[in-house]
């Protein structure tokens, strides 16, 4: 499993900030790589959603590895009516974790 983002932005890449060609860098990111058998031979990698842990499965002979997921799965389409999340904007309607968002 590996979940990873390609920030192409002049935050992540860096921008010369002066007649020297100093590059100021504001923003770092990293990906991960984890595999079932790094916690052992009888090991499985399942995908959670909202919790880092995965539900009760399995036998007892088998580790089951929870690993988050960013979204649920399997992926849905955003609906005609479905508007993207802004920073800036004001959302009165509750998030999963009951939070509003007001300016």
């Amino acid at each position: 499993m590996l979940v990873t983002s390609a920030n192409l932005s002049k935050q992540a890449w860096g921008e010369t900030i002066n007649t020297t060609r100093e590059v100021r860098v504001c923003s770092y990111e990293i990906g991960v790589m984890v595999w079932p058998e790094l916690f052992g031979d009888n090991a499985t990698m399942v995908p959670t959603f909202k919790s880092d842990t995965p539900p009760a499965a399995g036998s007892p002979d088998r580790t089951v590895i929870g690993a988050r997921m960013p979204y649920d799965l399997p992926l849905v389409k955003y609906a005609k009516d479905d508007v993207p999340w802004c920073v800036t904007a004001t959302y009165s309607e509750p998030d999963w974790i009951g939070e509003t968002w007001n300016d």
